[in-house]
């Protein structure tokens, strides 16, 4: 059996254990028994020791748990586990005692133990055997063994500091491999059947007890590491500073509230700080922190600051702290990209800008008209058909409440109206064509002439007019941009040069759908 961290004492006892079980292989006298009980004896009271010691550890943890619950409750829940395991182990070995004793005598087992006096047939090799290997009580004891171990490894946070030292310890007192075979090609022996079968009843017995011992000795080993762990995080530094922490910014304006928690660095949220501002007033406290909140209804910078104080086992520690923040007017700037006018029909960009909040929480609504984001602080404004002006007006979402960061105004107007001209006129209302130029013409033109956007216009309508031979004038109307056949049959038949073309009563419409009266275009004949 593996032993861990053994006394002198109990190097002892293990290794009379080991002379006594070659004996065996020998003559099984009664002094050889004898002895056996001895080592049973030993075994016995060491595990009471352990017993005691164990009970000590838990009552620690108990009154850390009382003390404080939220740090040792998680620690409190595992020793318990680790108790209640190691009971259940050591009670079902003391039953497999008292069933193998049993078989000798009723009298030789009082109040839950056995009676070594009283034990008759201490060199029966057969009862150890039957009730550990026959009836299967060996390889149960084996599993419970094996889950115990693995639950006790797998409660070691080795993560957290070098445990591989009781992690060794635990595997070894809990050994359970069968016993290899030092005969090639004979399998391996079982572990129940090399520690029970064909032993006397003291050398069975004797096992027994060494168990035991071994699982009270794991349990104090597991009881003192999870004690350990309920202050191996406590607040233990010798530097020591407040911290104060704004949760949204120290820059916020008129009428919003300014809010900080102030804490200190590596705190324990299981105790609670005093928070004393200079003013006397006394934050509230949350997981450790104290929250301070304020609202100015002016400008300018602000200073506050206070003393926390926090008692750490019985030491009151004290530190004064002072912060400041800025409150600031609100403001927000709205440039329309182009001029301070938006036309109707085209779509106005718009570049918005607030200052000291983020961009995602700032949006803008217009009087008249609608307004459309495109990307983050780029707006497209399209006004409405009948108002003069409208205001667009800025709003950020701080915390929760909207703020009101700015306006501006604008003046609404109509596009201007767009030049009527043709081909080869250089985009003008009046010039000179040739009767040969007058006969590659397809359409009249309305260009928007030195204007912010793109515009597109459509001619609708428009009629020619000449003054003919007697001194008539005379009319061809066409109803769309394109020029007629008639009209063409005029420009090549009866204009000669010298001679005027005037193109009129142009109509137009743009992006709006307002029908527009353009200018006349006078063209003279070379």
């Amino acid at each position: 059996m593996g032993h861990g961290k053994e006394t002198p004492r109990q190097k002892m006892i293990g290794m009379m254990y080991l002379v006594l079980t070659a004996l065996l292989a020998l003559n099984v006298s009664k002094d050889v028994l004898d002895a056996f009980v001895i080592v049973d004896h030993g075994l016995h009271e060491t595990t009471k020791n352990f017993f005691s010691k164990n009970k000590g550890i838990y009552g620690k943890i108990d009154l850390e748990f009382t003390n404080n619950p939220e740090k040792a409750g998680a620690w409190k829940e595992r020793s318990d586990e680790v108790k209640n395991m190691s009971q259940e182990i050591i009670d079902f070995i003391q039953n497999c005692k008292l069933d193998i004793v049993r078989q000798d005598s009723d009298e030789a087992i009082k109040d839950g133990e056995v009676i070594w006096e009283n034990v008759k047939a201490r060199d029966n090799q057969e009862w150890g055997g039957e009730i550990m290997v026959t009836n299967g009580k060996g390889k149960e004891l084996k599993g419970m063994i094996e889950e115990y171990r693995e639950t006790m490894i797998e409660m070691i946070d080795n993560s957290e500091g070098d445990y591989s030292l009781l992690i060794s310890s635990i595997e070894g007192n809990l050994e359970t491999a069968d016993h290899q075979s030092e005969k090639k090609g004979e399998a391996d022996e079982p572990w129940e059947k090399h520690n029970f079968e064909h032993l006397p009843l003291a050398a069975v017995i004797t096992i027994l007890s060494e168990l035991q011992s071994d699982i009270r000795n794991v349990e104090s080993d597991m009881a003192t590491y999870l004690l350990n762990q309920v202050g191996a995080k406590d607040f233990k530094v010798n530097v020591i500073d407040p911290v104060i922490l704004p949760t949204s910014s120290d820059y916020v304006f008129v009428g919003q509230e300014y809010r900080a928690e102030v804490f200190l660095a590596g705190y324990d949220s299981t105790n609670i700080p005093e928070i004393i501002l200079n003013d006397g007033t006394v934050l509230d406290v949350e997981e450790g922190k104290g929250i301070y909140t304020a609202t100015s209804l002016d400008v300018g910078e602000k200073t506050w600051g206070g003393t926390l104080r926090l008692n750490n086992d019985g030491q009151i520690i004290q530190r004064d702290f002072t912060a400041t923040y800025s409150v600031n007017p609100t403001n927000a700037a709205v440039s329309a990209e182009r001029m301070n006018v938006f036309f109707r029909g085209v779509d106005n960009p718009v570049k918005i800008v607030a200052s000291g909040v983020p961009e995602s929480t700032v949006y803008a609504e217009i009087s008249e008209g609608d307004i459309e984001e495109v990307s983050n602080g780029n707006y497209i404004v399209r006004p409405g058909p009948r108002e003069k002006e409208t205001v667009i007006s800025v709003f950020a979402n701080v915390d929760g409440n909207v703020r009101n960061m700015g306006s501006a105004p604008f003046r609404v107007e109509d596009i201007p109206d767009p030049i009527a001209t043709v081909e080869g006129l250089d985009d003008k209302a009046e010039g000179v064509l040739s009767v040969a130029d007058l006969a590659r013409l397809r359409t009249v033109e309305a260009k928007a002439k030195d204007f912010f956007f793109e515009v597109n216009f459509t001619v609708e309508s428009f009629e020619i007019s000449w003054r003919a031979r007697g001194g008539l004038d005379q009319r061809k109307e066409s109803e769309n941009e394109a020029f007629t056949a008639e009209q063409f049959d005029v420009f090549t038949q009866q204009l000669r040069p010298g001679q005027q073309l005037l193109i009129r009563n142009i109509k137009a419409s743009g992006p709006a759908g307002k029908i527009r009266e353009l200018n006349p275009i006078i063209i003279t004949i070379i």
